[in-house]
């Protein structure tokens, strides 16, 4: 007896692990691509695993959150987190999957719309369900982001599709978008990095961007700090990006007043100044707001600080310098810093003592003319356009009706 058909996929499925920014950036950029090119009706359903998740799933993925945020920062929990992220093997059933995804597979497991997420684990979670759609929009590819069981896999680079290809992967199933950067500075990439380049090839004053991740390992935020108080007493300007009420807000605040520093304080309430001295704390609270922050004052900066991990798009698809930070926290981290170093788009703070002087470090880099070269290494590589391309082919992918 025949059995019956399938209903047909009505629209597209969006699922968030919505611990950290990394993984969780990467939706948000498609969603915004779609409602921006008028096609919000192709949303169907947009969730994260803690809206979904009940009982022991939920209380797993609250577990998960929580060494994300305290594993970072070293001590007897960050070697554990340390410990699990190196025997990550989504391809081997365990009962931590099996938990985790509980929820998930008694919700999804057997409809039809399309469905898209951004982590391995919900890929090994929810594998071979039909029309399962793994962006990775990171560029490199560590071990534990190959995994089997998605339909398609959206990747930035042929470099990063090469990778699932050689995993095993049908090459006709592997999509290659382009980097995924945020659309506002998509649309200002050209214009920032020509008056990016003349700041920087003529003697004024320049604007660094320092920023953490949203686990905010405490050495990274000790070198943010460092390095942004070198940057102010050499005359240059510093914008601190910072969660509001979080650990680098902070500390900066008590180590500028030490300085007898005074930083202009915004948030998303407050207009952004036309001009300011010195140094601006930005503070947000949700990744939208950080988003649209980070868009208002971006014609403005010159190089950014932050750790290895997705923002190191800017600095190959914008033309910004980077330089990063250690210790490296996760797998992505050491191999985009490796990425970005072969690039001659980045440089590393390392020791406490390098953020120390880092403002010196700056005036080399620039005299010399390192920094000019740092900038345009990253223009012109690769198409920067990922997360428009990524909507295109969602709403043309033939799994959608």
């Amino acid at each position: 007896m025949n059995q019956p058909a399938p209903p047909a996929p009505s629209g597209l499925d969006f699922l968030y692990t919505d611990i950290g920014r990394g993984h969780p950036f990467y939706l948000d950029g498609i969603i915004e691509s779609l409602v921006r090119s008028g096609h919000t009706g192709a949303l169907h359903n947009v969730e994260t695993v803690f809206d979904i998740s009940t009982g022991p799933s939920l209380r797993a993925w609250r577990l998960a959150r929580w060494f994300y945020k305290r594993g970072s920062s070293g001590g007897q929990v960050g070697k554990l987190y340390r410990r699990l992220r190196r025997n990550s093997n989504y391809n081997e059933p365990s009962k931590g999957i099996e938990i985790l995804g509980r929820s998930l597979r008694e919700k999804y497991k057997s409809k039809t719309n399309p469905l898209i997420v951004a982590h391995p684990l919900l890929v090994a979670t929810l594998k071979g369900r039909a029309n399962l759609i793994y962006q990775h929009g990171e560029l490199v590819v560590p071990g534990e982001a190959l995994v089997r069981g998605a339909s398609k896999i959206l990747v930035p680079t042929e470099d990063a599709a090469k990778a699932f290809i050689d995993f095993g992967y049908d090459k006709n199933d592997v999509v290659v978008t382009g980097l995924c950067i945020e659309p506002d500075l998509f649309r200002q990439a050209e214009s920032a990095y020509s008056t990016r380049l003349a700041r920087i090839n003529g003697q004024e004053h320049l604007t660094g961007l320092f920023v953490s991740s949203g686990a905010e390992p405490k050495p990274h935020l000790r070198k943010l700090i460092k390095a942004a108080i070198s940057t102010i007493n050499a005359g240059h300007r510093a914008v601190i990006l910072a969660h509001e009420g979080g650990h680098l807000s902070y500390r900066f605040r008590a180590a500028a007043g030490d300085e007898g520093i005074v930083a202009t304080a915004i948030d998303s309430t407050t207009p952004i100044p036309a001009e300011f001295e010195g140094c601006l704390l930005i503070e947000y609270s949700t990744r939208r707001e950080v988003n649209s922050l980070t868009a208002a004052i971006f014609s403005w900066i010159d190089f950014f600080v932050s750790p290895a991990h997705e923002r190191v798009n800017w600095a190959l698809g914008l033309g910004l310098p980077l330089f990063t930070l250690s210790p490296f926290v996760g797998p992505f981290a050491p191999l985009n810093q490796e990425l970005v170093v072969h690039a001659g788009v980045a440089e590393s703070i390392i020791e406490d003592s390098t953020a120390d002087r880092f403002a010196a470090m700056l005036t080399d880099l620039r005299q010399t003319g390192r920094l000019t070269e740092m900038a345009a290494n990253g223009r012109g590589g690769y198409n920067i356009d990922g997360f428009a391309r990524c909507a295109d082919f969602l709403l043309n992918n033939p799994g959608r009706k």
